[in-house]
C-alpha cells in the first residue's frame, strides 16, 4: 500500500559513518541494528496500512490524541476514518518520517536531529502534550506486530521496543526544547 516510488533506494541504505559498538545512542547493538534494518523493509512496503492501524488504535485507546487532529475528529473509528484518503496519506507520512529517522540510524547526529525537529514541530499542534508520544508506543508496536506477523519474533519485539522508546524520549526532548 502506498507509493513506494518516492522511497525507492532510500530505506536503510547504510551511510558510511563509523559508530563504536556500545556507544550507539539508540542502545541497540550493531547486530540488532542490522536485524532492525532487515525487518523494517517489510514494514516499508506497508507504510500506509501500518500507519492507519497505529493511529486508529492510538485514537481508540487515548481519545484526547484524536482531538489534536481536527480534520479527522468527526470521522467514525468504525471504518469511516480508515476510508478517508487524507487520513491514510497522513498515516503514511508519519511512517515515512519514522523511516527517515531510522534510515539515518548509522549517523546518530542526523537521526537525533530528525527526531528532535519532529518533537519540536508538535508544539504547534493545538492540544498536543508531550506524554502523547508515550501513548503512541504500544499502538505502534501493535501495528508493527500486525504488519510483520510471524516475522515479529520475540527478538524483534525487544529491538522494536528499544528503538520505539528511544524515539519517544527523543521526541519528548524535542518537544520540550531540547
Amino acid at each position: 500500500m502506498g507509493c513506494l516510488s518516492s522511497k525507492e533506494g532510500s530505506t536503510f541504505q547504510q551511510k558510511e559513518v563509523w559508530v563504536k559498538e556500545g556507544e550507539h545512542i539508540t542502545g541497540l547493538s550493531k547486530k540488532q541494528r542490522f536485524l532492525l534494518k532487515g525487518s523494517w523493509k517489510g514494514v516499508s512496503r506497508e507504510f500506509e496500512s501500518t500507519g492507519v492501524l497505529w493511529l486508529v488504535e492510538l485514537f481508540t485507546t487515548h481519545p484526547p490524541t484524536r482531538a489534536c487532529f481536527t480534520q479527522f475528529s468527526l470521522l467514525g473509528l468504525g471504518g469511516e476514518l480508515q476510508e478517508c484518503e487524507e487520513f491514510r496519506q497522513h498515516a503514511e507520512q508519519v511512517m515515512e518520517r519514522i523511516d527517515n529517522a531510522l534510515f539515518s540510524m548509522e549517523d546518530p547526529d542526523t537521526m537525533k536531529s530528525i527526531l528532535l525537529e519532529t518533537g519540536a514541530y508538535h508544539r504547534r499542534v493545538v492540544g498536543f502534550r508531550p506524554e502523547m508520544f508515550q501513548f503512541a508506543e504500544e499502538p505502534l508496536l501493535n501495528a508493527l506486530r500486525c504488519t510483520l506477523d510471524e516475522r515479529y519474533t520475540p527478538q524483534m519485539e525487544v529491538i522494536y521496543r528499544v528503538i520505539v522508546q528511544f524515539m519517544t524520549q527523543t521526541l519528548i526532548e524535542g518537544y520540550n526544547g531540547g
